[in-house]
């Protein structure tokens, strides 16, 4: 068998079109594997700093009952230090609600999470210290953001379990006493 020059290239240039689309692929599968990873990690934080908030001021007994207080009333907290320590506890939460409803709204972050988060804040809607926070503090937001959060507040949306329920259960033991 008689290899020409052109025969020699028409067959390197196979060779190397093979060599190309099978780069191509392999970097596909690379690529898709890593946005598998960056979602899973950018889940794992988003979550890491809602599970450190709750934990943090779970438990603390101070910061839990001015929590519990503010919530149920923002008027029976008088202390201008416990008003700016309810104040930042809230306002971290919400600071890290508005990135995670940002990573979500790029496809960095799961819409499961997203509608986890969506439902905590559903939870505390209707809420009097909640409430007054968010009127007080909105402007510090992000509008995509205060949209997002104004358009939950407006819902009929409700969570029906939760912490908050024992509220109206509390104020009627409170008002029976």
């Amino acid at each position: 068998m008689k290899y020409t020059l052109k025969k020699v290239i028409k067959l390197s240039e196979i060779i190397g079109g093979i060599a190309i689309v099978t780069s191509l692929i392999f970097v596909g599968i690379q690529f898709r594997e890593n946005t598998i990873a960056t979602k899973s990690a950018t889940a794992n934080a988003a979550n890491a700093i809602v599970i450190a908030w709750y934990t943090e001021t779970g438990n603390s007994a101070q910061s839990s009952q001015l929590m519990w207080d503010y919530i149920k009333d923002p008027k029976s907290i008088t202390s201008s230090g416990e008003i700016y320590q309810v104040t930042v506890l809230v306002h971290g939460l919400i600071l890290s609600f508005q990135n995670s409803y940002y990573l979500a709204a790029e496809g960095t972050l799961d819409q499961n999470i997203l509608k986890s988060l969506t439902a905590a804040l559903i939870a505390v809607k209707n809420q009097p210290g909640f409430l007054e926070y968010w009127e007080n503090r909105k402007s510090l937001f992000f509008e995509e953001f205060r949209d997002y959060l104004t358009a939950i507040l407006v819902s009929d949306s409700e969570v029906t379990e939760g912490i908050y329920e024992n509220l109206k259960d509390d104020e009627e033991e409170e008002n029976i006493s």
